[in-house]
């Protein structure tokens, strides 16, 4: 009879359970290391991604200029916080269009109709009335984006425009506006700030009353008006100056947590893109679409709608730690959060640029009144931002 030998060497030994799970134990903890660092790698590059989208944004105001021997205007002119805020009819980012080489979308938007004629306006003040609400500039052209009449001006402003989105924020074309698909726009340029610069004021750091007798002298200037600016208008210096700012995370009034009401009217009475207002109304303004002039500028006033016991001291990324904000400053409030003032979901802080063209990434705990010398043009008080 043959006998077979087998060596101990030939022989194959399963893994025991124990040692399977000290393996899978193993991978677990090794994809918890390198996860976050996955993640910090992807928003590095979200972030970079952004800060480029400001540049291309600032340079393209300096080709403007250059154009046109004056910057562009800022489509909302001389932010009151209020109705008698007065508008031109195109936004600041659709006279960009063709300096980010949009001209394609650019030229399907209405730039010549008398617009004042148009919309049966009538004289109120320095500006012109329509019977929708809205006050309009002197020098207001064109027809309204949101304009029945103007069906390609309603096409191009639903063109999703990358460099006016940033990637960080956690919103696309069709969660931003589920609705209507208007393209949105994460950066907003700043008219003025009026916050209160009185050291020993109650209101300290935060938005001046209207009421207050000093309120003119509260206020500063941005770099974009509807006068005609140029840079040469910023007497503090186009380094020193802010030009453009984040405000990502607006979206349509429809969308829970991120979206907000404006009490402010489109020209238009019965528009081709109806959103609620804030008073009623189904002409109120899309605070989040680049082709509406009331969401690509607006001045800086910090939440001036929180309440107790909330602080309305102004600030980047203002009540941000909470998705909606907390109760007391919900994002669905003009002014809380993303609606209407610097914020951005980089956590430390928000992109921003200078007149320049130069490009700085401002810390969350940046003084607000600092912040708001920084985007005045002409107040005699600069800040140079630590590299």
């Amino acid at each position: 009879m043959s006998r077979q030998i087998f060596s101990s060497s030939s022989r194959r030994r399963a893994f025991t359970l124990v040692e399977l799970l000290v393996v899978i134990a193993i991978i677990g903890i090794l994809v918890g290391l390198l996860l976050p660092a996955v993640q910090a790698a992807r928003e590095a590059a979200r972030r970079m991604s952004c800060s480029n989208n400001v540049k291309q944004i600032s340079l393209s105001v300096a080709n403007h200029e250059s154009a046109f021997k004056k910057l562009p205007h800022s489509g909302q002119c001389g932010s009151t916080g209020s109705t008698t805020t007065v508008y031109m009819i195109h936004s600041t980012a659709t006279l960009l269009l063709p300096y980010i080489e949009q001209q394609s979308v650019y030229n399907q938007f209405d730039f010549t109709t008398n617009s004042i004629a148009h919309y049966g306006a009538s004289p109120s003040g320095n500006a012109f009335s329509t019977p929708s609400g809205c006050l309009i500039h002197r020098s207001s052209k064109g027809k309204a984006f949101d304009d029945p009449t103007h069906p390609s001006g309603q096409l191009a402003a639903q063109t999703q425009i990358s460099t006016y989105v940033c990637p960080s924020t956690p919103l696309d074309a069709g969660t931003r506006d589920p609705v209507n698909r208007l393209g949105g726009i994460d950066y907003m340029f700043i008219d003025l700030s009026d916050i209160d610069h009185r050291v020993g004021s109650p209101t300290y750091g935060a938005r001046t009353p209207s009421t207050d007798p000093q309120l003119a002298e509260m206020r500063v200037s941005g770099m974009l008006d509807c006068e005609g600016s140029r840079l040469a208008s910023t007497i503090d210096g186009t380094s020193n100056t802010v030009l453009v700012i984040e405000d990502a995370g607006r979206a349509n009034p429809a969308v829970t947590k991120f979206g907000a009401l404006s009490a402010r009217r489109t020209p238009v009475s019965t528009p081709a893109f109806p959103v609620n207002a804030m008073g009623g109304g189904s002409n109120g303004r899309h605070m989040y679409a680049w082709a509406d002039a009331d969401a690509v500028t607006n001045g800086y006033s910090g939440p001036s709608n929180t309440i107790a016991p909330g602080s309305r001291t102004a600030m980047i990324n203002n009540y941000g730690n909470i998705i909606g904000g907390p109760p007391e400053c919900l994002w669905s409030v003009n002014n809380c959060g993303p609606n209407d003032e610097p914020f951005a979901f980089h956590g430390a802080g928000a992109n921003a640029g200078f007149g320049d063209g130069s490009v700085k990434f401002l810390s969350a705990n940046t003084d607000g009144v600092v912040l708001k010398w920084m985007v005045g043009r002409n107040d005699s008080r600069t800040y140079e931002m630590p590299e």
